[in-house]
Formats: structure tokens, C-alpha cells, sequence
């Protein structure tokens, strides 16, 4: 039987919020406050990803993080749509979406 992919209910904007705390979180005391704050909205499989690296919220919402790198591009800011599509695309490399917007804007 095939394993189905993992795919967290939270949300992308919930999942990137959440990677961002942990990258600016100074001590253990601040991981520990974001755990306990933050792991029961995103799951605390999905932030166990996030906080070992193991999965990006692009990884665990590719299509939502599509949106949000159109939302980018619509607000003039390519640069943080590119990196989006990138890191979708890191780990999707046949994402449809994120292959031709990558194809588009290195044009």
C-alpha cells in the first residue's frame, strides 16, 4: 500500500508563521513559549517538521503557497515570489504552478 503524503490541516500563512518564530527565537525558553503557543494551531507533527527542517510549509502546502507567491508578485515583491516558487519547487519539481511561474519570471 502507498503512503499517502503528509499533509498538515493548518494552513500555509499558519505553518510560515510558525517557521518564522522559530528562526527568530533567541533561547530554549522562547522555543518552548512558541510550542506551547503555536503547536496545537499547526499540529505538533507539522512543527516538529518545521522545527527539524525535515518539511517547509512550502513542502506541506504547495498550492497555498502559490497563492501567497502570486499575492507577492502582485505587490511588486518578485524577489520573495521567486523564493517561494523555489522552495516548492525544491521539493515538487513537477509542481505545474510553480515550474512555469519560475519559467516566467527568469525571463
Amino acid at each position: 500500500m502507498a503512503r499517502k503524503p503528509y499533509a498538515p490541516v493548518a494552513s500555509y500563512e499558519k505553518l510560515k508563521s510558525v517557521e518564522q518564530k522559530i528562526e527568530q527565537a533567541q533561547s530554549v525558553e522562547e522555543l518552548r513559549k512558541i510550542v506551547v503557543q503555536d503547536g496545537p494551531k499547526v499540529g505538533y507533527k507539522a512543527f516538529c517538521y518545521i522545527l527539524s527542517r525535515k518539511m517547509t510549509p512550502e513542502s506541506m502546502k504547495a498550492d497555498e503557497a502559490c497563492v501567497a507567491a502570486f499575492s507577492f508578485e502582485k505587490a511588486g515583491k518578485l524577489d520573495e515570489a521567486l523564493d517561494v516558487y523555489q522552495k516548492i519547487t525544491a521539493v515538487h519539481k513537477e509542481h505545474p504552478i510553480a515550474s512555469a511561474k519560475l519559467e516566467e519570471l527568469s525571463e
